[in-house]
Parts: structure tokens; sequence; C-alpha cells
């Protein structure tokens, strides 16, 4: 569950080099996202090991509700956060985490969706896009690949003999709102990585866990 967050915030983060008025128009598409303050991100995400379904429920500033399905079927793992505590579900009934995996998600939150994102990409303005039966405004930008633990030089960056991802996002023309967030490889671009897409969710709401075990 741990190594499944951290690669789904690393695929809503990121870093690259392009247009910064494009930029500002992709941050405020996002800022009108944080303030509607309820919504879900659906996401497939496929990598060498194989492929995951994920839904992520958030109640801004501070609650999240995470699914995960391995494989697109068999039993879901589940992670709610509330504040600075966290519980999880792998099938066999609620636990809470350890304080500080719970304190390091919450900042992880906090520090990618509730607030602008300190580091993020920059994009390049495509104009409209049919996609999926309907027009949106698509944006575009190189994803920087992380660098690995034992780099000198530290801070994720574009390197000549990578081959880095493109990130899509497609806003809404109607409602100013983030649609789709896709990402693929620049040499493949077919071949989606990551596909999620953004719901707002106005009912939505995020409770600690009723049933929980032991730690």
């Amino acid at each position: 569950m741990r190594i499944i967050f951290a690669i789904f915030l690393t695929c809503l983060s990121g870093s690259a080099f392009a247009d910064v008025s494009c930029k500002d128009q992709v941050d405020a598409a996002f800022a009108k996202l944080r303030e509607a303050g309820k919504f879900r991100l659906e996401t497939t995400i496929k990598n060498k090991d194989g492929m995951l379904k994920m839904q992520a429920d958030y109640v801004l500033p501070d609650r999240m509700h995470q699914t995960v399905t391995l494989g697109g079927e068999g039993a879901a793992m589940e992670m709610i956060v509330v504040g600075k505590k966290a519980w999880s579900n792998q099938g066999g009934g609620w636990a809470e985490l350890p304080e500080a995996f719970a304190q390091t998600v919450a900042n992880q939150i906090k520090d990618t969706v509730a607030d602008s994102p300190k580091v993020s990409t920059e994009y390049k303005c495509l104009g409209d896009k049919e996609f999926e039966g309907k027009t949106y405004a698509l944006y575009q930008g190189v994803l920087a690949m992380p660098l690995p633990a034992d780099a000198k030089d530290k801070g994720p960056r574009v390197k000549a003999l990578s081959a880095p991802n493109l990130q899509n996002v497609y806003v809404d023309k109607a409602t100013g709102l983030p649609a789709r967030n896709i990402v693929t490889p620049v040499t493949e671009p077919e071949s989606r990585v990551f596909d999620g897409t953004f719901t707002i969710v106005k009912e939505l709401s995020i409770e600690p866990p009723k049933v929980v075990l032991p730690n």
C-alpha cells in the first residue's frame, strides 16, 4: 500500500520546462478543483509489474479514502486518512497505521493535493482536442525522471539519455476543471502508464472506520 501511494503521488506532481502562461492555466484548473473541496480521482496505472486500479476520494483539506485493486480485480486494499491519523484494510479488517507513517501520508496529501504543489509540471498549450466524444483544452508537459536514491545531485530533472513521460491534462472547457490526467512514455504516446479521471462529488463524506483491529 505504501509503494502504491508513492507511485500515485509521483504521477500527480512532477517537474518540467515549458511555457509559463500555459502552466498558469493548468494551475488555475487544479486550484478550482481544490476549491470544490470534494472530488474523486479514478486511476488506472500500468507498469512493469502489471496493472492496478485506484480510486481516491478527497474531502479537503485533510481527508482521503483510497481503494486499490491489483490487476483490476480481486480483493481491494483500502486506506483512510483523517487529519493526522490513518487506517488501512488489507482484506482482514481495519487497523490503525503507525503514527509516523500516518503523519507522512497526511503531509503528502497536504503538499500534493490540498496545497498548491511546490514543484509542478510546466505545460505547452495544445489547443482544443477531441477526446472520447468531447472537446477539451489540452495541455502537455514532460515529466522529469526521478533520481536514484544515491544520486549526488538532488532534485528531479530531465536527462538527455533518459526516456521521460508526457503528462497530458484535459481541462473541461465549460467548467474550467481538470477532467483527465494521462501519462504516456515519450517514445510510446499511445501507451498509457497513468490514466486518471477527476469527478466532483458534492455529497462525499469521509469518516474514521467504525471497526478497528488492534495494532
